[in-house]
């Protein structure tokens, strides 16, 4: 009923809105700073193109393995179905589906490990055919929506207001970098990716119109930066890196930086993905601003 392949990134049957997880650009540059293969898994009913799936492969000692790369925040499973198709079978459909990706996925990779997107909830298909489903969270804020601050939140707010930040919408990855570099050191984490690849692949999506940054300056200097992705007139906007001078988070400059993106991003997305909350000190935060808890899969078979 059902045929899959692997193929090389092409938005050929995606339509006009491409998610950035699967879009081409997106992937090429994902595989070239990991150093791996880049495919997307199609399937297709008959000629009609029905889901697509990103896939990171790497091989080591003839070993085949599906990863999921640390700056590809989700490898989510996207379905097209026509107009009209009644809920009940597109939920049954996306059950077949399900089950054969995954069986196609066991025969391919001796390992795999890859992160769901929030919008695949039912993972039933990949449970049945022996894989692990792992919960994860996220937090997400429906831009047309308002959102209610705790009171601490709100405290911090009205200091940073107090400090004369300005806010832009401007490219600057080393500035970005140089903000990163200081989060990871204050952490004691490593950062497993190199600085100046980072910064092309930073470049690079921001050519091709995929990546956004905005900044809050002080003196002119930015204090806290943060990363955007989104795909070609996709209604969800990713913020999938942000980093604050340990200076001004004392400032409230986090919160502050959280309520003017989500006022600049409103008139843009229909949504905006904080991309996490699996850590105590980060949920914590994205909680207290009012936003609201999703949970997506991490899928293994160990």
């Amino acid at each position: 009923m059902y045929d899959l392949l692997l193929r090389e990134p092409s938005s050929e049957g995606l339509g006009s809105s491409i998610p950035v997880w699967i879009h081409p650009d997106f992937l090429q540059a994902v595989a070239s700073l990991h150093g791996a293969k880049c495919w997307q898994l199609i399937c297709y009913k008959g000629e009609q193109l029905v889901a697509a799936l990103p896939v990171f492969e790497k091989r080591n000692l003839g070993i085949s393995r599906l990863i999921s790369p640390q700056i590809a925040y989700y490898q989510g499973l996207w379905f097209w179905w026509e107009e009209g198709r009644a809920p009940n079978r597109i939920l049954l459909d996306e059950l077949r589906v399900i089950g054969e990706v995954a069986e196609y996925l066991k025969k391919r990779y001796r390992l795999l490990h890859f992160n769901l997107a929030p919008h695949n909830k039912d993972v039933r298909g990949f449970v049945w055919s022996g894989l692990k489903a792992k919960p994860l969270y996220t937090f997400v804020h429906n831009l047309g929506q308002p959102y209610c601050l705790l009171r601490d939140e709100r405290k911090k707010l009205r200091l940073a207001e107090e400090q004369n930040y300005v806010w832009e919408e401007r490219f600057a990855p080393r500035q970005f970098i140089d903000l990163h570099k200081s989060l990871y050191t204050r952490k004691g984490k490593q950062f497993n990716i190199g600085y100046p690849e980072l910064e092309q692949w930073l470049c690079q999506l921001q050519q091709k119109k995929l990546l956004s940054q905005f900044n809050l300056v002080k003196g002119g200097e930015i204090v806290s930066s943060n990363i955007v992705l989104s795909g070609e007139a996709e209604d969800c906007a990713y913020t999938i890196m942000r980093s604050t001078r340990e200076e001004d988070l004392r400032l409230g400059a986090s919160t502050l930086h959280s309520k003017l993106l989500v006022e600049t991003l409103a008139g843009r997305y229909r949504s905006l993905d904080f991309c996490g909350a699996n850590t105590p000190e980060v949920a914590r935060f994205k909680a207290a601003m009012g936003f609201q808890l999703k949970v997506f899969y991490q899928i293994t078979n160990r």
